[in-house]
């Protein structure tokens, strides 16, 4: 893999006010990057011959094919095959080239593609394309269609209602062959020796007909077409598989409009009477058979979207009772807008697991089976749907710092075990904090390990999580009456030597704090009923007293406020800033080392992450600050690209022995740390100056070796990328690829793993594009 090395900066007018400024380095743990955003097909294979089960996804707007390592542990590391499978729609794995390594095979909906990626035995994959003209692709598989000893491809496509195969040459050149243009909208292709005449049948499922089908090969590859049924309403899915044991192949549907999961019995003749399954799986869209609870028959698996409730999902399985009576069994009603289900032996155990995609919630998901057909669901794709907060602390004891989160559509407190050189494995806590929205951890009980707690908004609850020294969390409700209850922290507020407990409450603008009596029963007190919209707490001893106070956000008013305590757990309110725009979250550190505890805030209008500097004199009453340059407190803008800031938290989380800080962000899905580089460069106080119009300057050095700045003007709110192209054409880097505000920006780009040469820059703004040279010597 080449490495290119980035550096972005936002450049302000450099006039006034000159002094050193705290820099940071952006490094992600966990966002979309990691994620299947909008995930549509799994499949599971052997990928990397280890002889363990690794998981294939494709997912649509991320436009990516990835495969997820199995480290033998059943731990998942995400490797990405492509990111340009435009609207991909499904997966398969199959030694397509014959070199006995595991190539993948996509089918992609908005670029018409069948793709194919050529694992080199290191799995690095090449992509290579079967064809560009499968209108609206759906589905792809493979299998030798035509008996000559390599594989073939097929695949069915939407738009052009066509079911076709690709036939391979040996050399992996592919030969389009038409099976039927008249599957109106083709959503799912199989294959199989339907017939028993030894060789290889066609299925197809098309939902605009509600049409089953099945096309029989004359073996020459004739295909001749027959209706199983033309009242699938809405038909996703289609597979074959002796469902009955009698020695024929039956087949099976998925389908959205009738909500059913049926069967159709192979009389030996290819004549199919239909049995149902069942009728409740809302949106069905896909199905999948093996033997889920070993008793020697063949059960039934099905994925349904069911977009009632709003984005609920189930996978379920239909146990055969050897006489093709089916009883459901719901795994899960989590996998919100569930399209793909697959089944096999996950963890090596000897039992069937379970595989799902689910698109609404962006995840790739295996279910572990016990061996009884209880199943445990286990997140294969990292994500944090909707990251609401942050907070870092060492979880294991293992001496290095490990990360929390709160993701809000997922109902998630996650904690991401740091290895020790910051890669981050996720570990669920719970999936029932209803609208989880602040995360924190803290020796509740005093027994030496680090528990957790959590607000969630939708439930009105602050919970705990007991850590049993394990990493085995039990939970424990503190109260269920937090009107919207958006954050939590943890302290010792009335000096008697356990930990206490506080809330923001955004429903009814309530700071509060709960008293542990020592044995964790816990007894409410109000701070404030005036913090407008109430988002954020925190608890420090800001003014130096050595008693601890509390700090605010609230959204409504724009304010960050302190309430300073007298020792006796009484409060009073003081400002500290009215303008953070919609803040989210407040945080205390001593940021820049000088002894005093700086400020940090989360905004969610302005996106922005800042700090202010407190100036050692605690003047809060009487200046509260609403500028950068007035009052004790200076602020310092970290990124103003967090879009949908939502929390922030500073730790030393590289070890380096200064304060880092951390970042999660709600509307791109990200938990970010900002490496604190000590106090380098310069920075101006004045407000930046917004281009008039968009604008691409030459780079320099040039000739450069081996790296060159590219300066740009960005003029409005657009999405922007920045792009490295080689002289025949090839992409060899992508700088820059989101939404950036107006601003003057700078790129360092490091190429010491291209070659000398002419590259070309691109850049592209809304409607603006340009592309200007360069020149690589070495």
């Amino acid at each position: 893999m080449k490495v290119f090395s980035v550096l972005l900066i936002i450049v302000f007018s450099l006039t006034a006010n000159i002094f050193p400024q705290v820099q940071f380095a952006a490094h992600i743990i966990v966002s979309r990057e990691y994620a299947a955003v909008f995930a549509q097909s799994v499949y599971a294979v052997d990928v990397d011959g280890d002889s363990d089960m690794d998981v294939l996804s494709a997912s649509a707007q991320d436009r990516k094919i990835a495969w997820y390592e199995n480290d033998g542990n059943e731990n998942f590391i995400s490797h990405i095959i492509t990111t340009e499978a435009s609207g991909a729609q499904s997966v398969y794995a199959v030694d397509v080239d014959g070199d006995s390594d595991m190539d993948v095979l996509s089918a992609c909906w908005s670029d018409d593609k069948i793709a194919w990626y050529e694992n080199d035995g290191s799995e690095n994959f090449s992509a290579h394309t079967v064809t560009p003209n499968a209108v609206g692709a759906e589905s792809v598989y493979a299998t030798d269609v035509d008996g000559d000893g390599d594989i073939d491809v097929l695949s069915a496509s939407e738009s052009d209602d066509k079911i076709a195969w690709y036939e391979n040459d040996g050399n992996e050149n592919f030969s389009t062959h038409t099976i039927t243009t008249g599957a109106n909208g083709a959503s799912s292709v199989y294959a199989v020796d339907v017939d028993g005449d030894g060789d290889i049948d066609v299925l197809s499922a098309s939902e605009d007909d509600d049409m089953i089908a099945w096309y029989e090969n004359d073996g020459n590859e004739n295909f001749s077409p027959h209706i199983i049924t033309l009242y699938a309403n809405g038909a996703q899915s289609v597979y074959a598989e002796d469902v009955d044991g009698d020695g024929d192949i039956d087949v099976l549907s998925a389908s959205a409009e009738d909500k059913k999961i049926a069967w159709y019995e192979n009389d030996g003749n290819e004549n199919f009477t239909t049995h149902t399954i069942a009728t409740g799986a809302l949106m069905a869209t896909s199905v999948y058979a093996a033997d889920v609870d070993g008793d020697g028959d063949m059960d039934v698996l099905s994925a349904s979207a069911a977009i009632e409730p709003l984005y609920q999902g189930e996978i379920a399985w239909y146990e055969n009772d050897g006489n093709e009576n089916f009883t459901t069994h719901t795994i899960t009603t989590s996998a919100y807008g569930a399209q793909s289900v697959y089944a096999t032996d996950v963890d090596g155990d000897g039992d069937m697991d379970v595989l799902s995609a689910s698109y609404y919630d962006n995840k790739i998901a295996w279910y572990e089976n016990d061996g009884n057909e209880n199943f445990i669901s286990h997140a294969i794709t990292p994500a944090a749907d909707a990251a609401r907060s942050v907070y870092a602390t060492d979880v294991d004891g293992d001496g290095d710092m490990d990360v929390l989160s709160a993701s809000f559509l997922d109902n998630k407190i996650a904690w991401y075990e740091n290895d020790g050189n910051e890669i981050f494995t996720p570990h669920p806590i719970t999936t029932g904090a209803d609208g989880a929205s602040s995360v924190y951890a803290a020796d509740v009980d005093g027994d030496g390990n680090m528990d957790v707690l959590s607000a969630s908004y939708d439930d009105d609850k602050i919970a705990w999580y007991e850590n049993d020294g394990n990493e085995n969390f039990t939970t424990h409700p503190i109260t269920t009456s937090a009107d919207g209850a958006r954050s939590v922290y943890a302290s010792d507020v009335d000096g008697d030597g356990n930990m206490d407990v506080l809330s923001a409450c955004y429903g009814d603008d309530k700071i509060t704090w709960y008293e542990n009596d020592g044995n964790a029963n816990f007894i409410t007190h109000t701070i404030t009923s005036a913090a407008l919209e109430a988002t954020s707490v925190y608890a420090t001893d800001v003014d130096g007293d050595g008693d601890m106070d509390v700090l605010s956000a609230s959204a409504e008013d724009d304010k960050i406020a302190w309430y300073e305590n007298d020792g006796n757990a009484n409060f009073t309110a003081h400002a500290i800033t009215t303008s953070a725009d919609y803040v989210q979250s407040v945080y205390a550190e001593d940021v820049d080392g000088d002894g005093d505890m700086d400020v940090l805030s989360a905004s969610s209008y302005d996106d922005k992450i800042a700090w202010y500097e407190n100036d050692g004199n605690e003047n809060f009453t009487s200046h509260p600050i609403t500028t950068a340059a007035d009052g004790a407190f200076t602020s310092h803008p970290i990124t103003t690209a967090a879009d949908g800031a939502w929390s922030v938290y500073a730790a030393d989380v590289d070890g380096d022995g200064d304060m880092d800080v951390l970042s999660a962000s709600s509307n791109d899905n990200k938990i970010v740390w900002y490496e604190n580089l000590g106090p380098v460069g310069i920075v101006n106080n004045d407000p930046p100056v917004v281009p008039a119009q968009p604008l691409l300057y030459d780079n320099y050095p040039d000739p450069f070796n081996p790296e060159t700045t590219i300066e740009f003007d960005v003029a409005g709110h657009h999405p922007v990328t920045l792009k490295i192209y080689d002289l025949q054409g090839r992409e060899a880097a992508t700088l820059i690829n989101e939404r950036l505000p107006p601003a003057h920006y700078k790129v360092t780009f490091n190429a010491r793993n291209l070659a000398s040469g002419v590259y070309f820059y691109h850049i592209r703004m809304g409607d603006f594009q340009a592309v200007k040279k360069m020149t690589l010597i070495r």
